[in-house]
């Protein structure tokens, strides 16, 4: 409990700081979409190539894993989908993408180290780099889809999708890593530098997005987002891998079900501001995902043992 805390409450004094920082109007609306930018355009995909440049998928890699994984995000993906049609158009979005994109770096890295080990850490960082890019796919799929039926021709979804500046990262990392293509020294520590400011300038930017009111007033996407992300998601990844996927070892289960039961991912504010969905919202889902999973990841801890 201590250890997941510690990796919460920094988390939160992030949050609380932007937030503040936006009341007292020393994040304007100008250095808002500024800061929401460059995230979006420099520092996520940063942390996008550098986490899968550095995982090494060829001695640490399971495909009956990875192949769960998807299976497990893609239905709750499917569930999402189908619940968002429930709300109005413009929330669709920061529901979504909330409820199946699970934040594996800032909270999963420390928490599965500490849990089980170095050996666990270089399992969950290959998840990442197999992962990440297919779940930015489909959340970039499905804004583009939404998107689209305000205007944005059919021909321009493929376009959207293979030069959204995340979609581009994740490949270069999987390229860069299978092919084994090193880095010029100081090229790895540029992005290692700007990798390191992505985390606490999102946390800022999620505070300054934050409105309490928000949580009360979207009571009924924010309940359903959390029960999928913290409940269905790990649920569906215990009951896949447990009954109709065995991994080899007891090793491997714990990880696969633990990628699941992190809280929702940062990137989907940044992603969902972009596309002008209710990135309001989002933040309050983020906000409420990562407080409830302090009692969730414990929970899952002691259930897998």
């Amino acid at each position: 409990m201590e250890l997941i805390v510690n990796s919460i409450v920094p988390v939160f004094l992030l949050v609380a700081l932007g937030y503040v920082f936006k009341r007292k109007k020393i994040i304007t609306d100008e250095i808002d979409a500024f800061l929401n930018n460059l995230a979006y355009y420099l520092l996520l995909p940063s942390m996008i190539f550098i986490s899968i440049y550095k995982s090494p998928f060829d001695r640490i890699f399971s495909i009956k894993m990875i192949g769960g994984l998807y299976l497990a995000a893609f239905t709750v993906f499917l569930l999402a989908v189908l619940l968002a049609r429930f709300f109005k158009h413009e929330k669709r979005g920061g529901f979504v993408l909330p409820s199946f994109r699970t934040n594996i770096a800032y909270i999963g890295f420390p928490i599965i180290l500490n849990a089980y080990g170095q050996t666990a850490l270089g399992e969950i960082g290959v998840i990442t780099g197999f992962i990440a890019p297919v779940l930015i796919m489909f959340s970039i799929l499905y804004l583009n889809l939404e998107y689209r039926s305000k205007g944005v021709r059919k021909s321009s979804v493929i376009y959207y999708i293979i030069s959204d500046p995340l979609v581009i990262s994740s490949i270069a990392g999987l390229t860069f890593t299978y092919f084994r293509i090193p880095l010029p020294k100081f090229l790895s520590n540029t992005v290692d530098m700007l990798s390191s400011m992505g985390s606490p300038l999102i946390l800022i930017a999620v505070g300054s997005g934050l409105k309490i009111s928000a949580i009360t007033k979207d009571r009924a996407p924010i309940f359903t987002a959390t029960v999928l992300k913290l409940a269905a998601q790990p649920l569906i990844a215990f009951l896949l891998f447990k009954f109709l996927i065995p991994l080899n070892t007891g090793m491997d289960f714990k990880v696969a079900v633990m990628t699941f039961t992190f809280p929702s991912a940062l990137s989907t504010y940044i992603m969902v501001k972009q596309y002008r969905s209710d990135a309001e919202m989002t933040a309050a889902i983020i906000m409420t995902t990562t407080l409830l999973s302090i009692i969730t990841m414990s929970a899952w801890i002691l259930i897998l043992g």
